[in-house]
């Protein structure tokens, strides 16, 4: 009966109804999807049944930093000292991207760039809980290879791939890998790729290509996560304490260093806001979503207790009818709650449709694929229906208090006392949420003139028109003398005025970072500051825009003679004042220590290599005819012929290699990809804060009309115009 007489109070004020419906379903749709990004970053890891016993080894130094490659070497080490560690897993991130090529039965041939490609110890699928569709999961063996669904796909379409063979081409050369498993597409988890290979692969020289630092049995070079597997009774801190003495104790140069065993499940989503430590996601912005999503549905109770006040005026006598024939307070609230618990459960319905409509968009923002299933745990789901719950009780609450207080004498007659306090407190409802409608609007407005600043701020260099062409990753006998050819055919073509090669570019990084660089006569502890070594030719500097302070760029035979036998460099600012230079001091012609001697012939002026939002590093420039991206400065005009004229080119160089451009500036824009959809996040919630807001408004308003109905009647006969009224 109760159920009945709120459905038909519902749709005997349809407007409000409507105003009420609409408004929650948007503020609940806002909810949910903001809570299906915090469920997924929450989440992030967990499917590994070792989950919290894993551990991520790292070192820091004194002066705070830290580093989390380690060299490979140490795996073998820690499993043999120390009874603690039940296994030990190398992961090889970004050194394995190339190109991959397969030949099917029927002859053709498939040749593709893949970036996503990671070498693997041989136990990697056996401690980490990556899902197996088919196949072995064991990487031990060499040339063998782990890949996802998707690219199992890509490579050989509906064929079985268990036991097919590709080549892989990257900078150790071109080797044959067997495909051992496939694993289910790879979401929600830190450790990425798109394909494993074994990383005993390395252990044969042959199959390095000449690059010896890569040796997975090598104590020297650092390029691997090293994660650990402990037994569940042991400390990480005590274990962490006993790895540092270990380690100090066989090398005098690491005192000071620390080592650190950074728990897995904190490699996500951090503790703490001041957590020292790398993390791959972003506490500061699951609060700041948080928030963003609380105030939303906020706002949306806030509307509808703002016109359920407006509607208890309008329903008092209603009110005072019931208390007259003998309802009780509590028969009265119970009624109200029960309309409350019908426009909220109508407003979920509609804001699940709202969701199912906007999670494309919501998931292209976010850089996710997320769905309303990502909720269906108990933790979160709990939290979502007791948030709404909640809302609904106190807002419904409130009115239920409000419309059941009202005295029927008073009523009857008209007299309301809290009428006043009604209009006091919908004064301040709309007040309070065209605030937070204007908070919203600042913090997009401070996000976009703060994304602005950072892509119009000048960088210390000129990323206009750069074309870069990926560099040949599938190599022949004759690469160099290809390299140079295509070079020189590039440096020809009529519309080219600059070209340059490099083994990394602005914006995506530097080729390595080392320390043990000192001057001649070095002061201590200086051989612990670490530097970001960078490889390109002579034309690099010019090409970029980069200016020098001192000296000039290396010349085109020093390039080709490559460092290692020329032994001179060109360094940054920053680079001069850690070395030890005085502002102002000479510095080119000076000499350095770097296992040998080295040359400074240049000093570059500092500039933004990285996004503004990383500081300007010291960075040490190596000469070399680098082949890795072709990078050429040309106008824009007529860039579609002028690619095609250069893929042309490029195919008949490099056979076998895809041709892969992009532009410098817009590569460059991607590392601010995090604010520009932050800001969209932020203008979505500004404008859909306001449309509630607005919801509510427009209710008063008609509801104020309709209230001054006689005053307008008056005023017409007084001769008021409908301009008049419509200003009043």
């Amino acid at each position: 009966m109760i159920f009945k007489t709120a459905v038909r109070s519902i749709k005997r004020n349809k407007v409000f109804s409507f105003i009420n419906v609409a408004g929650l379903a948007l503020g609940i749709a806002v909810f949910l999807l903001i809570a299906e990004f915090i469920a997924s970053e929450w989440k992030a890891n967990r499917f590994h049944k070792n989950f919290n016993n894993l551990y991520r080894v790292g070192e820091t130094y004194k002066d705070g930093n830290y580093n989390y490659f380690m060299p490979p070497g140490y795996a073998a080490i820690a499993t043999a000292t120390f009874p603690e560690v039940k296994a030990a897993v190398r992961v090889a991130d970004g050194i394995g991207g190339g190109v991959i090529s397969y030949q099917d039965d029927n002859g053709e041939r498939k040749t593709f760039r893949e970036n996503s490609m990671s070498y693997a110890d041989g136990n990697f699928l056996q401690v980490f809980s990556f899902p197996l569709v088919s196949g072995s999961p064991s990487l031990a063996a060499p040339k063998t290879l782990s890949l996802t669904e998707n690219m199992a796909t890509k490579i050989f379409g509906k064929a079985y791939p268990i036991g097919k063979t590709v080549t892989i081409s990257n900078q150790f050369g071109n080797t044959p890998y067997t495909v051992t498993s496939v694993l289910k597409n790879i979401t929600n988890s830190d450790i990425q790729a798109e394909v494993f290979l074994s990383i005993h692969t390395l252990e044969s020289p042959a199959n390095r290509g000449g690059n010896d630092w890569a040796d997975p049995n090598t104590i020297e070079s650092g390029f691997v996560n090293l994660y650990f597997l402990l037994n569940e009774t042991a400390s990480p801190n005590a274990l962490a304490s006993r790895i540092t003495s270990f380690v100090q104790e066989r090398n005098k140069d690491s005192e000071g260093e620390q080592v650190v065993l950074q728990p897995f499940k904190y490699l996500h989503l951090p503790p703490s806001l001041d957590y020292p430590y790398q993390s791959f996601g972003s506490l500061k912005l699951v609060y700041m979503l948080g928030v963003v999503a609380l105030l939303i549905l906020l706002i949306a109770w806030v509307n509808y207790v703002n016109l359920s006040t407006v509607q208890a005026m309008k329903r008092a006598k209603e009110t005072g009818v019931r208390k007259v024939l003998g309802a009780g307070r509590w028969q009265l609230a119970r009624h109200f709650l029960t309309e409350t618990f019908v426009i909220t459960f109508i407003s979920v319905a509609l804001a699940i449709m709202f969701v199912q409509l906007f999670q494309p968009l919501f998931n292209r923002v976010m850089g996710k694929q997320l769905s309303l299933s990502i909720l269906v745990n108990p933790v979160f789901l709990i939290l979502t229906l007791l948030t709404i719950f909640l809302g609904s009780l106190l807002s419904g609450g409130y009115v239920a208090f409000i419309l059941s207080s009202f005295k029927p004498i008073a009523t009857l007659k008209g007299k309301l006392e809290h009428s006043l306090k009604g209009i006091m407190l919908r004064k301040g409802l709309v007040v309070f949420q065209f605030a937070i409608s204007v908070v919203f609007i600042i913090a997009t407005i401070v996000l976009y003139k703060q994304l602005s600043f950072m892509q119009t701020e000048s960088l210390g260099m000129k990323l206009d028109e750069l074309l870069v062409i990926q560099g040949p990753t599938v190599s022949t006998e004759d690469q160099a003398e290809r390299n140079f050819t295509f070079k020189s055919q590039l440096a020809n073509l009529p519309f080219v005025q600059k070209v340059a090669a490099s083994n990394n570019i602005p914006g995506q990084g530097y080729n390595f970072s080392t320390a043990g660089i000192t001057r001649q006569n070095p002061a201590p502890e200086e051989d612990k500051k670490s530097y970001n070594m960078f490889i390109a030719d002579q034309n690099f500097y010019d090409t970029y825009g980069i200016s020098f302070v001192e000296g000039k760029s290396y010349s085109e035979n020093d390039a080709i003679r490559s460092w290692n036998n020329e032994h001179k460099v060109i360094i940054n600012q920053k680079a001069a004042a850690q070395l030890g230079f005085a502002p102002g001091e000479p510095v080119v012609g000076k000499k350095i220590l770097w296992g040998s001697e080295f040359e400074v012939v240049g000093v570059v002026k500092d500039y933004h290599h990285l996004s503004l939002r990383s500081l300007i590093e010291p960075v040490i420039y190596l000469p070399s005819v680098s082949f890795g991206y072709f990078t050429i400065k040309t106008s824009t005009a007529g860039m579609q012929e002028k690619i095609k004229t250069i893929e042309k080119m490029y195919k008949t160089a490099f056979p076998g290699n895809p041709f892969d451009y992009f532009f410098a500036d817009e590569a460059y824009d991607k590392q601010y990809r995090q604010e520009q959809d932050l800001g969209n996040v932020f203008i979505a919630a500004a404008l859909i804060a306001i449309f509630i807001a607005c919801l509510g408004l427009f209710g008063l308003a008609a509801y104020s009309a309709q209230q001054r109905v006689k005053e307008i009647g008056v005023r017409k006969v007084l001769g008021a115009g409908v301009g008049d009224i419509a200003t009043l």
